[in-house]
């Protein structure tokens, strides 16, 4: 039995409490980076009335000998607990940790939590999660990303961190907690609350290598002391984008980001609160696509020199052969809205989300292997008929926890509503756009004859309406025994529209070759109005393909229930089970793709899980957990597969935005959580995580050595039954940790490091080459160290930082091109295209900070 019980209708409030109070903390003291938390001071001096005030300032001195390691306020069931009392495996990184890290983009939260993978890369952004995958376009993304309890695109929230509170990693299933169904997990952002008390802020800046500058900051007031706040924050951002530069042209790779954020919090009394918040957001990038290979070897048939669209290129080159960047300019403001009430033993909320997409045209380069040298094509995604809709709402009532009553409940509802039209601009090139076919050779042609370039304009009237009723139960067995229970009836409905129109354009053939060799089809056609009588033309008319009118609807009921025991006060033991549902999406990027494949079948999956959390003492912590997952119909990424377009003037397409077939699949896997402070002063940290996703068997569209066709549109491969299906390492780990120096009562020194360990990955970026084989990658770990000065309770920190400190090379995705500009080029790219980590860096940080921060 546990010496102490625990009361647990004031735990709750005293941690609900410090959650609040630990936005406007900013904390030194020396535990574990990727775990830090407010710890909650018991003593009656640090109390008045109902709240928890903040403990008095400390030296730099006192903070390295504060004792243990502090206790972690998470929400990762919607109310404010101890992380080590709750039965879900959770990490927790704080906006101090941030900070001390020099981290200013969400793609870096992976170093802190093995197993997560966040990528922001345009049409390749992606969200990884216990193996499980998601990119854009796939629908209902398989890990929501939260921004202050809204569930917005992920798209549009793994860009820059500035000014956060605390972000949770929260693993396993989600949708009887927070609405939005999730099997792997889901990750919460939640912003500093503004100080309803003292008038404060803060400034940082940081500059490194690759002109990387970024300077944020926050003022904090109290507009009516106790009752009205107003938070203003803001982060510019800049630096030499990913330093990947183009051997065929002078233009700089470049990253700009300038963020504003505005938060106001109005708490007219003890137990009625409402925050609202507006950020606006304008973020350019400029980029070019690295390759890496020998370059063409040309074709001596055809007169096609070798290397005629570029030299030899290996991998630390970190070069591009493209005549024009890509430009991706974005323009996303985000609102949302957190209302709580506490009235007659329950607690109300409702939060709201909206975002705004006022984002410009997209051009996206389409010839990273430079087939046309000298011309560089684009697609131009961009939005039609005014701002897309992307609305959500949530209405939660939760009982307050009372000791005279054995259970607690919840009960709420979830909507999601979004619409908008996507226009894709996509130009093929016929026979005859780059001068006479067989006879005009690679870059004799810069500028294409609009004679004969197909232009398609492909509209997608793109919606999601989508409601979940959900509810949980909690029954307190005893003191230590916990059994809970939740259910969620879901609605989705995605109705899609999709229109294509393509411009007329000519097609020549030589006379000179046979019809089954490309020549032309018939002696009867008419002469060549461009090339003469030596070719025929035939002319393609100008269409409008039919609406094409997709309007699934899906019911689904989800469940979890999970069992917990705490043995003793340090020890707790848990199981969890629960299911989820996602919807895909039709491909709409596709132009042509066969319709059989445009639109998935949903997935659905259960979950398995088994935990431990133990504190071993005050200087040790211990948290491990085991899980499997098991999906019918999965939604597995086919990206860069070739398909037949019935639009594209008959020619081979591959996919430029992913599209997803079915497969059924099992991931297993565990994960291990280590925090200790092994002696004054010094604080290390240690997460591990595992999970391998295998196929259970099946058929998917792949690329083979036989082209497709009209009759065969795409070309079928076996998945075989334990086939791993891992786009990221299996196993990954992170280590970290630091050392404080108290040069005195005013001014202190500190050691910090982070090693990010990724383990050999049997199946490289999840892509076959033509010979149906994945290729796999060695293991490798990125290692960033950070030393400086700090001051009394952290006013001010000056600090230097060098991140992949020995300037490691590592391949993250590479992809088998396939010439789909211009096939009459027939000579071999050369090239495959590859994606790298970031460089070394090394630079400077400073802090300031005063009053509330």
């Amino acid at each position: 039995m546990r010496s102490t019980k625990l009361d647990r209708r004031g735990f709750s409030q005293r941690v609900k409490l410090a959650a609040m109070a630990s936005a406007g903390l900013t904390l030194c003291a020396a535990t574990p980076v990727f775990a830090q938390a407010v710890a909650v001071d018991p003593t009656p001096e640090a109390q008045t009335g109902n709240e928890i005030q903040p403990a008095s300032p400390r030296t730099p001195q006192a903070q390295a000998q504060s004792d243990g390691i502090e206790d972690i306020v998470v929400t990762a069931r919607r109310d404010a607990e101890n992380a080590q009392r709750v039965p879900v495996s959770v990490q927790v990184v704080t906006g101090s940790n941030l900070q001390k890290l020099a981290i200013t983009s969400v793609e870096e939260v992976s170093k802190l939590a093995p197993g997560l993978t966040l990528v922001n890369a345009g049409s390749s952004t992606s969200v990884t999660l216990r193996g499980v995958t998601w990119q854009p376009g796939s629908g209902t993304p398989a890990t929501p990303i939260y921004f202050n309890d809204v569930p917005f695109d992920p798209g549009n929230t793994i860009v820059s961190l500035f000014d956060v509170g605390q972000i949770e990693v929260l693993r396993g299933p989600q949708g009887t907690t927070r609405g939005a169904p999730s099997i792997s997990g889901a990750v919460t952002i939640t912003t500093r609350k503004p100080d309803l008390e003292e008038f404060g802020g803060y400034v940082q800046g940081l500059y490194g290598s690759g002109d990387h500058y970024d300077v944020q900051g926050a003022i904090n007031a109290p507009i009516i002391k106790g009752v009205l706040a107003l938070r203003l924050a803001t982060n510019i951002e800049g630096m030499n984008g990913t330093r990947i530069t183009s051997v065929n042209s002078s233009i700089d790779p470049t990253f700009r980001d300038r963020t504003y954020r505005a938060t106001a919090l109005f708490k007219p009394t003890d137990t009625f609160s409402l925050q609202a918040m507006y950020q606006r957001r304008k973020t350019f990038t400029r980029d070019f696509t690295q390759v890496v290979g020998s370059g063409s070897p040309g074709l001596a048939a055809l007169g096609i020199p070798a290397n005629y669209n570029g030299p030899a290129l290996t991998f630390e080159d970190r070069k591009s052969v493209q005549d024009q960047p890509t430009y991706r300019p974005q323009h996303v403001d985000l609102l949302t809205v957190n209302a709580n009430w506490e009235v007659l033993g329950h607690n109300i909320s409702a939060n709201y989300g909206r975002q705004f997409n006022r984002s410009p045209t997209v051009f996206n380069a389409v010839d990273p292997v430079n087939i046309v040298p000298g011309y560089e094509p684009f697609t131009t995604p961009g939005f039609d008929r005014g701002i897309p809709k992307f609305e959500t709402r949530e209405v939660r009532i939760s009982s307050i926890p009372n000791p005279d009553r054995p259970f607690d409940y919840d009960l709420g509802w979830f909507s999601k509503h979004s619409q908008g039209v996507t226009t894709f601009g996509l130009v093929n090139f016929t026979p005859g756009a780059f001068g006479a076919p067989f006879q005009a050779r690679p870059g004799q042609v810069t500028t294409p004859n609009p004679n004969y370039v197909v232009t398609t304009q492909l509209d997608s009237d793109i919606g999601q309406r989508f409601d979940s009723f959900y509810g949980n139960v909690r029954f307190h067995i005893d003191d230590d025994t916990e059994l809970s229970g939740g259910l969620s009836i879901l609605r989705d409905r995605v109705p899609v529209t999709t229109t294509i129109n393509s411009s007329g354009a000519r097609v020549a053939f030589p006379r000179f070759l046979p019809a089954a060799a490309g020549g032309c089809p018939s002696p009867l056609l008419p002469n060549s109005a461009d090339y003469g009588a030596l070719y025929c033309q035939v002319n393609v008319p100008a269409a409008s393909r039919a609406p094409q009118v997709n309007n699934d609807k899906f019911s689904k009921a989800l469940y979890n229930f999970s069992l917990s025991h705490q043995f003793t006060d340090d020890i707790l033991v848990y199981g969890t089970t629960g299911t989820s549902f996602r919807s895909g999406l039709p491909s709409v990027g596709n132009a042509g793709l066969p319709f059989a494949l445009q639109t998935p079948a949903p997935e659905t999956a259960t979950s398995y899980e088994v935990g431990v959390k133990t504190t071993i003492s005050r200087a040790l912590r211990v948290n491990a957990a085991i899980f499997q997952l098991d999906y019918k119909n999965q939604l597995t990424t086919l990206e860069g597969v070739r398909y037949f377009s019935s639009i594209a003037g008959a020619n081979v397409q591959a996919a430029n935005v992913s599209f997803y077939g079915n497969l059924d699949a099992r991931v297993r896997g565990a994960e291990l959580e280590i925090v200790a402070r092994p002696f004054d002063r010094a604080s290390l940290g240690a997460n591990l995580s595992y999970s391998k996703i295998k196929s259970q068997g099946g058929i998917i569209p792949c690329n083979t050595a036989t082209a497709p066709t009209a009759a065969v549109p795409v070309q079928l491969c076996t998945s075989p039954s334990g086939q791993v299906l891992n786009t990221q390492a299996p196993f990954q780990a992170t280590v970290n940790g630091g050392y404080e120096i108290p040069f005195s009562d005013a001014i202190g020194g500190y050691f910090r490091f982070n090693v990010n360990y990724q383990g050999k990955n049997p199946n490289f970026g999840n892509f076959r080459s033509n010979t149906g084989t994945f290729r796999k990658t060695p293991s490798y770990a990125i290692v960033d160290l950070f030393a400086g000065l700090t001051g009394t309770d952290s006013v001010w920190d000056l600090g230097v930082y060098a991140k992949n400190v020995f300037d490691k090379d590592v391949e993250l995705a590479r992809i088998d091109t396939i010439n789909t500009v211009y096939p009459l080029f027939a000579a071999p790219d050369g090239y495959d295209v590859v994606r790298a980590n970031r460089p070394r860096e090394i630079g400077v940080t400073m802090r300031y900070a005063f009053g509330s921060r």
